[in-house]
């Protein structure tokens, strides 16, 4: 952790006192505003007040779908985030949370020490389970960036323009950091036990590939524990759709209506496999993907230049065709629920952007990056392709057509864009 548990002890107690208060999205431990204000914590071994703005004015702007956000302002003017997961009947269990988070933190701080992707800083961060947690529940003090969240829908085509050129530049930044096992990050546990180690130790000695943080294959692995991390991107998807058929003829996954087309389509996944990633004969390299690309990932200011990427929550490390694949909000969403593999202009501009930089490798990671979304799009619970037919018959029509072409699909358009 990036500094002792001291961090919290001023400012946690106040927190521990805190009361129960329902939201919609569950139940969540907040602190006693009269405290909050008041507490102190040792910052750089000075004491600096600060105060916690926890409000019935400011809560409703505090909660997310799944997580609270508080800020910590300081008498110095610097803010820190206070991120506290939501609570609910429907929540995973303690042990399931405790991992992804723990997951999230060892992410979060391997960007920041360890790579140029601006990402925020992290200060301290527990589990619910911890015992040396006097918070109460589990949390990550981190650093709070400026900026806004990303409105890329409604962004300009030059604004947009300006974030697919700072985007292909992170993209780089975590190309140049591969692993080569696909998983999960952690903190080892000589990291977790020793945290006045130096920070500038190699990746390998403060942070290590696990098991996939994933809720819904979380217990699929050896001893119902998450699958374990993998040196070859067929052994892990393998384990993946095979965990994913377990639960669907288990009920688990799907409706007595459609689990028959849910168990097929995910054995057509297994079927085409061959045709994605074809056998290697050197060791194959990992790379560092964001869950939930959509846009708001990304904060910018009013120039939009990117001010930093949040939410890695749920991250893993993934094989290199899916980790430079275009991100979401890029996508055609009603083309591509249609069935539609067409890529748009701002997915052709990044594999363009990849060409001028001599990376031909990603841009053909982008001008195929189809093929992999397709093939992980709905691929376990959830979602309305498992609910709506007329929508899961698209989706898999796309899937099939994705593979009936040996070009990328907007390949042709880059390709005539480069010769103009």
């Amino acid at each position: 952790m990036p500094q002792s548990r001291g961090i919290t002890s001023w400012i946690g107690a106040p927190l521990a006192r805190g009361t129960q208060q329902k939201n919609p999205g569950g139940w969540v431990t907040y602190a006693d505003e009269s405290t909050a204000a008041d507490c102190v914590n040792v910052r750089s071994g000075t004491f600096v007040s600060c105060t916690i703005d926890i409000s019935p004015k400011t809560l409703s702007t505090m909660m997310g779908g799944q997580n609270c956000h508080a800020d910590i302002t300081f008498a110095d003017g610097e803010v820190w985030l206070a991120r506290f997961r939501l609570s609910s009947a429907i929540s995973p269990p303690t042990e399931v949370r405790d991992y992804v988070l723990h997951s999230e933190a060892a992410t979060m701080e391997f960007l920041s020490r360890h790579t140029n992707v601006p990402s925020p800083r992290v200060f301290d961060w527990a589990c619910e389970s911890d015992p040396t947690n006097t918070v109460g529940v589990a949390y990550i003090l981190m650093q709070k960036l400026d900026g806004k969240p990303l409105d890329w829908q409604g962004a300009t085509g030059a604004q947009k323009e300006k974030v697919v050129q700072q985007l292909a530049d992170i993209m780089l930044e975590i190309e140049a950091h591969p692993f080569d096992k696909l998983g999960s990050l952690m903190a080892t546990k000589e990291s977790l036990e020793n945290e006045a180690r130096p920070r500038t130790s190699a990746v390998e000695s403060q942070l290590q590939v696990q098991g996939l943080a994933k809720h819904s294959t979380f217990r699929s692995g050896i001893d119902g524990r998450p699958p374990m991390p993998f040196s070859l991107f067929r052994e892990a998807f393998r384990t993946l759709v095979k965990a994913n058929l377990r639960m669907i003829a288990d009920g688990e996954i799907g409706t007595a209506e459609n689990k028959v087309d849910l168990f097929l389509a995910h054995r057509f996944r297994l079927e085409t496999l061959d045709q994605v990633w074809k056998p290697s004969m050197t060791s194959e390299k990992f790379y560092l993907k964001h869950p939930d690309d959509k846009g708001d990932h990304i904060l910018v200011d009013h120039d939009f230049d990117i001010i930093g990427i949040i939410g890695w929550e749920w991250s893993s490390i993934v094989s290199k065709e899916e980790a430079f694949a275009s991100p979401c909000m890029m996508w055609p969403v009603a083309a591509f629920y249609d069935g539609s593999n067409q890529l748009v202009d701002e997915e052709l501009l990044l594999a363009r952007i990849f060409r001028q930089k001599c990376r031909e490798d990603l841009a053909l990671c982008v001008l195929d990056g189809r093929r992999v979304q397709s093939l992980f799009f709905a691929l376990g619970p959830g979602g309305a392709s498992h609910s709506d037919k007329k929508t899961f018959a698209r989706l898999f029509l796309g899937l099939k057509r994705a593979f009936e072409s040996d070009r990328g699909f907007g390949e042709e358009e880059a390709r005539t864009e480069d010769q103009d």
